[in-house]
């Protein structure tokens, strides 16, 4: 009589709570044991999204994680340069060679910035499941406490990437690598047009191998291969590959010389009276 069932209650300590010898409530474990804060995805197996299984690869073999970082700078780099030259009408693949492909993306160092900015997303947008998978308990307590939770830690489909059969963190680093692409050739594109509206872009004076003089006016250098010389003529306005092998010599255009300060006339002494 007065009996609780013992899979619910014990006296007046509910079952999920432990006691200590002494008859003192203690929180349950999962309250006590630390939050893990770590940014790196989880890994469990074949349960593992294709990103997971990347990165664990890379963590065994961390020389990979240089050459597949070399190798996606070098694919962003010769995006980026596709749509910079598309804006002067030039057919930039046309004109590389191997080696050009493999240094494409270190002639700029803002595609090593965009790399980085896009790897430090991937990273925070993918940190909530990596916190939920982490600390599943930690997690369902702190969606039940308040809105702002639930919606950093949403189990919409829409937010859970349910709706396109992937991984949520394969499926935020897919929408990076997009943003990072979009970014890119966003920003060859500005680039481009700073040129043609005659706001960038380094003049030179051309000169050929045969020629003593330099070619009239001045051209924009727009970059160059491993076999020729891209260059803007505003002019004209009309870009040109020029092979490397017929140039004798770029001269940049001169520096101009920072005046001298006019030195400030010292007051004059006031007269005697």
């Amino acid at each position: 009589m007065g009996n609780r069932d013992e899979g619910s209650i014990h006296g007046d300590v509910p079952a999920g709570i432990a006691t200590t010898a002494g008859g003192e409530s203690r929180a349950p474990v999962d309250d006590q044991a630390p939050t893990d804060w770590s940014l790196l995805p989880v890994t469990h197996g074949n349960e593992d999204s294709m990103v997971a299984v990347i990165w664990r690869l890379l963590r065994q073999e961390p020389a990979l994680m240089v050459s597949a970082g070399y190798v996606f700078l070098s694919v962003l780099g010769l995006w980026s340069s596709y749509f910079f030259y598309f804006k002067f009408r030039l057919s930039i693949l046309d004109y590389l060679q191997v080696s050009d492909f493999l240094v494409a993306g270190l002639r700029d160092p803002a595609y090593v910035l965009i790399l980085l900015l896009g790897a430090l997303l991937a990273v925070l947008l993918g940190w909530p499941e990596t916190l939920r998978r982490r600390n599943p308990a930690k997690v369902a307590r702190l969606r039940a406490r308040h809105w702002g939770w639930r919606m950093l830690f949403s189990e919409s489909p829409w937010m859970n990437w349910e709706f396109s059969g992937l991984r949520p963190l394969t499926g935020m680093c897919i929408a990076v690598v997009c943003f990072m692409a979009f970014g890119a050739a966003l920003y060859a594109l500005s680039s481009a047009e700073k040129i043609l509206e005659g706001r960038g872009g380094t003049s030179v004076q051309v000169v050929l191998g045969d020629d003593a003089a330099a070619l009239p006016g001045t051209a924009k250098m727009l970059g160059s291969s491993s076999a020729f010389v891209f260059l803007w003529w505003p002019e004209q306005r009309r870009a040109e590959a020029v092979p490397i092998g017929s140039i004798r010599r770029l001269q940049s255009m001169p520096v101009p010389v920072k005046p001298a300060p006019v030195p400030t006339p010292a007051p004059a002494a006031p007269a005697p009276r």
